[in-house]
């Protein structure tokens, strides 16, 4: 009996490990599925994905357990489509230029899918050939038995004649190709390769989100920097290229009028002024009490002082901009640089009171005067960026540029970007419980 017993329990490990193999460690087919016309390829291993968060499951149940009563029974994703072992997403800058189009994704159910699009709030679009649904920048077309998700880089674009001519292709890239062969080698979660050689791969780890490869681009040139990234709240720096079309393309003429009219200076002015180097540096988000005195009279006109404590976060900072053609004294000329009651102020952005001062080849500005940062070894690098997202939250500013609420926020601790001189891309999210995988902790907080 006891040796029966034993037999069955390797039958059942070995089918079980058969099953594990088959599902997670085959590869994925990539061929027939991107038109020859994308230059841009995501590849998206779903099937790794998947098994991480059915080991973080295996270890964690008690996260995925649902407690609370289910009050309507919705449409589930499952039912209605086939999840893919994988999904690419493709792009070019021309025919596919609005949009980031995905491979086909066979369909099980229609209605189910429609029932579970509609609760989920797309919007059917009407249109004679196929189904379509949209959803902000989400575009979803259903023919047949396959659906396209569209990934439009604006939601006013419209996709669906773009989303007709892809369910015609005929044409794909195969699998031996120049674009797909770094794809089809590797073991990462995400990938990501260009014509322009450029290949990134993205990995799910305990705590930490890495995304690393070669970017080849002229938009950011050298930089030197002595400070300490890792003990500021945020740092940026860099040398951008300002013939880059990329760079030019950021401002359009709604954004420069913005600008004009908020600091009462030209932004093309300033840009032609300026050579390109950006250094940002916020040290730390400091809370200050400020006594207001005002003055009331009674009924016998007694004058009668009045104090008010009022709150405030002041952040210590400085901002360096390079100067290409005396940008410090278009500043001073147009007004921006004030010397009031013996200090010299940069007074358009009057958020905070800032400090100015002209420093080698460079304009400083700064909330003190003595700026204090911890230096380190001279670095050089073409782009450089950290944010202390837990330091950011603690003591936001009073103008808070991220949602400090947010719940994705709330899990993450710090961000750091840096491109090398040798065109090295690392990107690294680290969140703050670094003993789940980090994908399924924003799955299964």
């Amino acid at each position: 009996m006891r040796r029966k017993l034993g037999y069955l329990f390797v039958v059942v490990c070995a089918a079980l490990l058969m099953l594990y193999f088959y599902r997670y460690k085959r590869a994925a087919p990539i061929e027939g599925k991107i038109p020859v016309s994308a230059t841009e390829i995501v590849y998206v291993d779903v099937r790794q994905i998947e098994h991480h968060v059915l080991i973080d499951v295996l270890k964690n149940p008690l996260k995925y357990i649902n407690f609370k009563r289910r009050t309507k029974e919705k449409e589930s994703l499952r039912k209605a489509i086939s999840i893919p072992q994988n999904l690419v997403f493709f792009t070019n800058g021309s025919s596919l230029k609005n949009a980031w189009f995905s491979s086909f994704i066979a369909v099980k159910n229609l209605d189910k899918l429609k029932v579970y699009l509609v609760q989920e709030g797309f919007v059917q679009v009407s249109n004679a050939k196929l189904d379509i649904f949209n959803k902000g920048v989400i575009t979803i077309a259903i023919s047949d038995e396959n659906l396209v998700i569209a990934l439009k880089k604006q939601q006013n674009h419209s996709v669906s004649s773009t989303m007709e001519r892809i369910f015609r292709e005929t044409n794909f890239h195969k699998e031996s190709s120049n674009l797909l062969a770094s794809i089809s080698k590797s073991e990462s979660a995400i990938s990501y390769v260009n014509t322009a050689s450029d290949f990134l791969e993205g990995n799910f780890t305990k705590g930490l989100f890495t995304l690393k490869g070669k970017v080849n681009s002229n938009l950011f040139l050298d930089v030197s920097y002595n400070e300490n990234p890792e003990s500021s709240v945020g740092f940026i720096a860099t040398q951008i290229n300002k013939k880059h079309p990329l760079f030019q393309a950021l401002f359009s003429k709604e954004t420069k009028k913005k600008f004009d009219n908020f600091t009462k200076l030209s932004l093309d002015s300033i840009v032609d002024k300026w050579n390109g180097n950006f250094v940002f540096n916020l040290k730390s988000v400091n809370k200050k009490n400020d006594t207001i005195v005002t003055y009331e009279y009674d009924d016998d006109f007694n004058k009668i002082e009045k104090k008010t404590i009022q709150n405030l976060t002041v952040p210590d900072l400085r901002m360096q901009l390079g100067e290409e053609d005396d940008l410090y004294a278009y500043f001073d000329e147009n007004g921006a640089i004030k010397l009031v009651e013996g200090e010299t102020l940069f007074t358009s952005i009057p958020l905070y009171k800032l400090y100015a001062k002209e420093q080698n080849g460079t304009v400083q500005i700064l909330t003190s005067k003595e700026f204090g940062d911890e230096t380190i070894k001279t670095m050089k690098s073409k782009f450089k960026a950290y944010v202390n997202l837990q330091k950011y939250v603690e003591t936001p500013l009073e103008f808070p540029v991220v949602d400090i609420e947010s719940s994705t926020l709330k899990q993450l601790n710090d961000v750091s970007v840096e491109l090398s001189m040798k065109n090295e891309f690392s990107l690294l999210v680290s969140s703050k419980n670094n003993n789940r995988n980090f994908f399924a902790q924003f799955i299964k907080p």
